[in-house]
This record gives structure tokens, sequence and C-alpha cells, in this order.
């Protein structure tokens, strides 16, 4: 489990959870996505 990983990383997903929080729930489902998704919070920092 890399969860552990997302625990520390969560800070920066607090700031932009506003649009993860309503689609969190897929992304709990798809949480092995999470990998192909982590390119995403690069992109994300930036906003």
């Amino acid at each position: 489990m890399h969860f552990g990983n997302w625990e520390l990383g969560i800070g920066n997903w607090e700031l932009g959870i506003g649009n993860w929080e309503l689609g969190i729930g897929n992304w709990e489902l798809g949480i092995g996505n999470w990998e192909l998704g982590i390119v995403v919070r690069s992109q994300a920092g930036n906003l």
C-alpha cells in the first residue's frame, strides 16, 4: 500500500481538494490510478 506516501503528500491535495473532494469517491475506488494521477498533482501545483 502506497497510501502512506499520500498521507504525507496530502498537504498539496488539501489545497486543491476542492474539486477532488467531490470526485474523491471515484479516487477511492480507483486509488490504483493515483500512481498515474501523480502527474496531475504536479500540474495542479501550478494552479
